[in-house]
């Protein structure tokens, strides 16, 4: 169980380091300092124009959200035990929310890297394919904790 609070205490800090991400880019696409002078010529030939800068915020809240049903799962974890459909069902909606981000993310990353034809984003492809493994695989955990919460109820009434 102590890897469960460990792990619990590191989403926790993953979830305040997202939020100070959300304030910086808010405050940032609003009140631009002097050195970060974005034209219009670049929104104009950005794939959805001005709102290009806000397709990776959205992304990011995907994933935060994520984040948020994680953490509520393994505090399920840790007060019910490992074995249970609330904890279950918090992965699997975690793991639906990184595959969906993961995608969507994915396919941006390729619409620009084929408009500005440039190599430099390739390695968001990697990070974009790892979140959607990452959330296929908390898909697979949430199917394991809920057969094994089923399979603790037939034999909690076995005996």
């Amino acid at each position: 169980m102590k890897k469960i609070n460990f792990l619990n205490g590191f989403v926790k800090i993953l979830i305040i380091v997202f939020m100070i991400h959300f304030v910086t880019s808010i405050y940032l696409t609003f009140f631009a300092p002097d050195f970060i002078n974005i034209s219009d010529e670049f929104h104009k030939n950005s794939i959805f124009g001005y709102y290009t800068q806000f397709m990776t915020l959205t992304f990011s809240i995907i994933t935060f959200i994520g984040l948020i049903f994680i953490q509520r799962g393994l505090g399920i974890t840790i007060k019910n035990g490992f074995f249970n459909k609330g904890s279950g069902l918090k992965f699997k909606t975690a793991g639906k929310l990184f595959l969906i981000s993961g995608v969507l993310s994915l396919i941006f990353d390729l619409m620009i890297a084929y408009q500005s034809e440039n190599i430099v984003l390739f390695g968001n492809l990697g990070l974009n394919l790892l979140l959607m493994i990452v959330g296929f695989s908390l898909h697979i955990i949430s199917d394991i904790i809920q057969n094994g919460s089923l399979i603790k109820q037939e034999n909690d009434l076995t005996i």
